[in-house]
């Protein structure tokens, strides 16, 4: 087969990218491992009428670019609303909206201190300024330091960047926050990526911003129809500017002449040659299990290997016949439903979890962030029961003893101890559950070391040095290859961002 570019991996970064090329006027085939396309944006029918994003579960960061030239809202797209998170802590007391007037609620309106608000606004707008730098930087390669730095000058943001740039977390934290009980308000910034990560992670929240020129913001919630509504009608914009797209078909090797990529060879021994080939997978997929040790300088290859992939997360599902009644929770009962209920923010808490990762063991009480899609979007159940969508982090990729399928009940089991302490009724309405821990998501979705994100957000890997300095323009060292997935700039979550920017970087080589 002769085209004239081959992306490899239909999820939905690719799936953005080939409809850009495609509409170009470009011969383009998409290559895809499993049996549809989605990559981690994908609904499942785990139980008969039960319907879950297995992966990826909600969308905050789609461009409204991408929206308006895929013409989403015209396939369908509809988004079903999603509150802000409620932190329940272990003693009965919480961190809800602030205007909900109650004794629990630590973060009701006057309960902060003069000097105490005084320092969460200066730690507001230090985050603000920093957000705003980078945000037009969405829709193209990322600045590199020098230009995000000449952008800033005379303004607030180069204090902030500065800042971004040497301290962590916690420092700002210290620099910001006057007392230990706004600490540990923040305590969770940044837990899914390290303990304690650079502040420079910060910035990635710039994905989330309105668009330039219209204000119009990214839709925010559940797809109705979960996931895989998306990417279906991601999929029918490519298809339908002429991209062609090949499921149950995937890739065993990239093929490489004279120092250029040429095309790939299939798992059924098949080969196809483009002018160009795109790759969606992660980073260490792309270089260290499509191309031979000798085809990259061995410098390049170790720079890949120590990419930040093994803090991991996994993902508990769940049909459950009634709602969880969330001790401590004293306002309007369907307010937790409607958003996220948080288990396990303190920062000793966090801390203890970090140490269990370290030790390569999966953490005692680890941070869990509980979701029930179906409260808004009754089309994912039966009636009577609802799905229980729960991203519970940090997960050591690989177990110091034993593997995560040997592990699974018995995590499994203490997920499900560690949630009923908080609602009583919570393991009794357990009608049908799963773990996907990282090794799942490594084997089903292609993700290494079940990074969602396929390189952490961690501020060493964001804006020019996502995922390294000589891949953040979304070209190989090979001639001919490019990258398109989440380990590229802006970064992961459900965007087409990096899908949308390589196809402009493509169609630039191309003329």
């Amino acid at each position: 087969m002769d085209t004239d570019v081959i992306i490899v991996g239909a999820g939905h970064n690719g799936l953005v990218a080939a409809a850009y090329l495609a509409r170009a006027g470009l011969r383009v085939d998409l290559f895809e491992r499993r049996p549809f396309a989605g990559g981690a944006a994908i609904t499942e029918e785990l139980w008969p009428g039960f319907r879950f994003s297995t992966c990826a579960h909600m969308t905050h960061a789609i461009h409204p670019k991408i929206i308006r030239d895929l013409r989403l809202y015209g396939r369908g797209l509809a988004m079903c609303k999603r509150e802000g998170g409620i932190r329940l802590c272990p003693d009965g007391t919480y961190y809800g909206p602030g205007g909900h007037a109650s004794s629990r609620n630590l973060s009701a309106e006057g309960r902060l201190t003069a000097e105490e608000r005084a320092g969460a606004r200066r730690y507001g707008d230090f985050k603000r300024a920093l957000i705003d730098l980078f945000a037009p930087y969405r829709l193209g390669p990322p600045p590199t330091l020098e230009e995000a730095r000449a952008k800033a000058a005379d303004t607030p943001a180069a204090e902030a960047l500065e800042r971004a740039l040497t301290t962590r977390i916690r420092g700002l934290h210290e620099a910001f926050l006057p007392s230990e009980f706004l600490r540990e308000m923040y305590a969770g910034e940044g837990v899914a990526v390290g303990r304690n990560p650079l502040g420079l992670h910060l910035a990635y929240s710039s994905i989330n911003r309105p668009e330039e020129g219209t204000g119009e913001a990214p839709p925010y919630g559940y797809p109705r129809g979960g996931m895989g509504a998306v990417s279906r009608m991601m999929e029918e914009a490519a298809q339908e500017a002429g991209a062609r797209v090949h499921v149950g078909r995937g890739v065993d090797r990239f093929l490489v002449e004279g120092g250029r990529v040429i095309g790939v060879r299939l798992e059924d021994g098949s080969e196809a040659r483009g002018r160009v080939v795109v790759s969606n997978l992660d980073p260490k997929r792309t270089f260290l299990k499509l191309l031979a040790p000798g085809q990259v300088e061995a410098g390049f290859r170790s720079r890949v290997e120590g990419l930040i992939t093994h803090v991991s997360c996994y993902k508990f599902l769940a049909v459950i016949s009634e709602l969880p009644q969330w001790r401590g929770w004293d306002g309007d009962p369907d307010r937790p439903p409607q958003g996220s209920v948080v288990l396990g923010h303190s920062r000793a808490g966090i801390d203890a979890a970090y140490d269990d990762l370290e030790a390569g063991r999966p953490p005692r009480a680890p941070v869990i962030s509980f979701s029930i899609p179906s409260f808004t979007d009754p089309s994912l159940t039966q009636p009577g029961y609802h799905t229980a969508s729960l991203w519970v982090y940090p997960a050591p990729a690989r177990l110091c003893e034993g593997t995560w399928d040997e592990a699974r009940e018995r995590v499994a089991e203490r997920l499900i101890g560690q949630i009923t302490a908080y609602a009583p009724n919570f393991r009794g309405a357990i009608r049908d559950c799963r773990l996907r821990t990282p090794l799942d998501m490594e084997r089903e979705n292609g993700l290494t070391d079940g990074c969602i994100w396929h390189v952490q957000h961690a501020g060493e890997h964001l804006f020019w040095n996502r995922p390294l300095p000589e891949l953040a323009a979304y070209r190989a060292p090979l001639k001919g290859l490019y990258l398109c997935g989440a380990g590229q700039h802006p970064g992961g979550e459900v965007s087409g961002l990096p899908g949308h920017n390589a196809a402009q970087e493509v169609l630039k080589d191309l003329g």
